[in-house]
């Protein structure tokens, strides 16, 4: 029993010096000027996130924010031992009113804060030809589907059955960015399958090039009819160069 207790009695020392280091450590890793330095601009460094916008049933995406994640920055600076804002490490500030919340709602616009604008078409080959090289969305169905990695696809069936093939085809190939472009017959379709709805802000067709140049902006999302004209397509294109729009697919336009 006497040898029990002095085997315990080493172990409760080895147990508190352990304990007694590790504190140690803890407080000269806590003043560490690196740490300091990393604390002292979190909070300047901070970017606070911006609420998507809702009107009625209409909604437009937020922006997220951002926060310095002080564990991990001083993790990468440590072996340096010198404060370097490259290795700074982010933890992403979701906004409080987001999209994902309120699937429910419409998307109307981009956030136009930003100065990106999307193109959606139909899969007809002739309107593919002029945008060649374009990050452009493509409305296809169960008879044009293809595979594909130049452009984003969206589900554009009005069939509850032919809906679900198109969206087997698109999880199948990993391309499902879940988007609906909403039209007379497919809400319900895009409720239930737990999409983004989105109504494009401006149509180009055979006779809206003027309105559609004139309503140009941060965060538009222009549906390209199949009766749009081929001159028209070159001026919206040189339109959106000279007001230093970046076109980009609907799912970066939208996200948050």
């Amino acid at each position: 029993m006497k040898k029990f207790f002095q085997i315990l009695g080493v172990c409760s020392i080895l147990v508190f010096s352990f304990y007694y280091t590790d504190k140690i450590a803890l407080l000269v890793e806590q003043k560490n000027p690196v740490l300091q330095e990393i604390k002292n601009k979190k909070e300047s460094l901070k970017v606070k996130s911006v609420n998507a916008t809702i009107v009625d049933d209409s909604i437009i995406p937020g922006i997220s924010g951002s926060v310095v994640n002080v564990e991990k920055s001083f993790q990468k600076m440590k072996s340096l031992n010198a404060y370097n804002e490259y290795y700074l490490v982010y933890d992403e500030v979701k906004p409080v009113i987001s999209l994902n919340d309120n699937k429910d709602k419409i998307i109307v616009s981009g956030n136009k804060s930003k100065n990106q604008v999307s193109l959606i078409i139909a899969s007809d080959p002739n309107l593919i030809n002029y945008f060649s090289g374009y990050k452009v969305n493509l409305l296809v169905n169960k008879d044009n589907y293809f595979k594909t990695s130049k452009y984003e696809l969206i589900n554009n069936e009005t069939n509850k059955k032919l809906f679900n093939q198109v969206n087997t085809l698109l999880d199948k190939d990993n391309l499902n960015k879940n988007l609906c472009i909403l039209n007379d017959y497919n809400k319900k379709l895009c409720l239930e399958n737990d999409n983004y709805i989105i109504k494009p802000s401006l149509k180009l067709t055979h006779s809206s090039i003027i309105k559609v140049k004139n309503s140009l902006e941060n965060g538009s999302i222009i549906l390209i009819d199949k009766s749009a004209k081929k001159e028209d397509i070159t001026i919206l294109l040189k339109q959106i160069e000279f007001q230093d729009l970046n076109i980009v697919y609907l799912s970066q336009l939208l996200k948050e």
